[in-house]
């Protein structure tokens, strides 16, 4: 476990008590502030001060000591769900294949919301988690939770804004010619519940990605995808349209492989803290299981 100190430092520019100067100045619920309080973050002048109402003048320094958390892949043993970053508004996971986002309401699911709630209330059976964005069942990578109200409400009302990129790495079944490219689609939901690509704009959503060869063979290539627009099962969608599904995706044409899972990975999350507005960047590595392809086909 690696803990990650990060300084806030405010010029008081008027009187007032201090918990409301903080939420003033920087935007964090009154919950937020008050476990900074807790937890002996919060300084005045060098000072550390735990009273909430305790004066502040102008001129003053106030300084916050934030105190995330990164952890080692050893660190914790939620059903192989890692958790990357952790501070008192957000954390930040890597979800394994094979795993829900959030439950589908069928029977007791190990989700990785149901994961975390469990996580957050060891500390507190009064915290709380929200969940701002999803990854298919059978995707892994990098996942986004907020710990408060007032991050969700501004992930969710914002979220093309504050997020930055959202990288993925993907095995796609045949030799992709172009070095790279951009696919733009119109995707819409048959009865069936199954995304589609249409010609028709008007009633469907517009979705693009932008996508570049890694590595191929002339079984498979590993491609590296951005995207602009975040659909249901956009990637799998376009890359089924492009003549080169991804493998393992049975739901959208993708042959079978020695990979043993549908091979796409969220690989890279880059966004604006919704409390502090610091940019945030979080990548991982690429699947081994992903390589083993290229190593069986010459």
């Amino acid at each position: 476990m690696k803990k990650v100190n990060k300084k806030t430092e405010l010029k008081v520019s008027h009187d007032a008590e201090l918990q409301d100067y903080i939420i003033e100045a920087t935007g964090k619920s009154r919950t937020s502030v008050k476990s900074l309080f807790a937890h002996k973050q919060i300084f005045v002048d060098g000072k550390n001060i735990s009273q909430y109402n305790f004066n502040v003048k102008k001129n003053q320094l106030i300084t916050i000591n934030s105190v995330g958390t990164s952890y080692d892949k050893s660190d914790n043993k939620l059903n192989n769900l890692k958790i990357i970053f952790e501070d008192t508004d957000i954390i930040v996971v890597e979800k394994p294949s094979g795993m829900l986002s959030v439950s589908t309401g069928k029977g007791n699911e190990i989700t990785a919301y149901s994961l975390l709630r469990n996580y957050v209330k060891t500390e507190s059976l009064f915290n709380k988690i929200f969940i701002v964005h999803r990854l298919d069942k059978s995707t892994s990578g990098l996942m986004l939770f907020a710990k408060n109200e007032q991050a969700k409400r501004i992930l969710q009302s914002n979220w093309n804004s504050f997020v930055q990129q959202r990288k993925y790495v993907a095995v796609v079944c045949g030799k992709v010619r172009n070095e790279s490219g951009t696919i733009i689609s119109y995707l819409k939901e048959n009865a069936a519940m199954q995304m589609y690509a249409s010609q028709n704009a008007e009633d469907a959503q517009r979705a693009v990605l932008y996508y570049k060869v890694l590595k191929s063979n002339n079984w498979f290539s590993l491609i590296d995808v951005e995207l602009e627009t975040g659909r249901k099962n956009q990637i799998r969608v376009q890359m089924q349209e492009m003549g080169h599904s991804i493998a393992g995706d049975k739901k959208y044409g993708g042959k079978p492989s020695s990979i043993g899972r549908l091979a796409l990975h969220a690989r890279t999350l880059e966004f604006i803290h919704p409390i502090t507005r610091e940019r945030m960047s979080f990548s991982t590595k690429i699947p081994k299981k992903f390589l083993i392809v290229f190593d069986d086909k010459t």
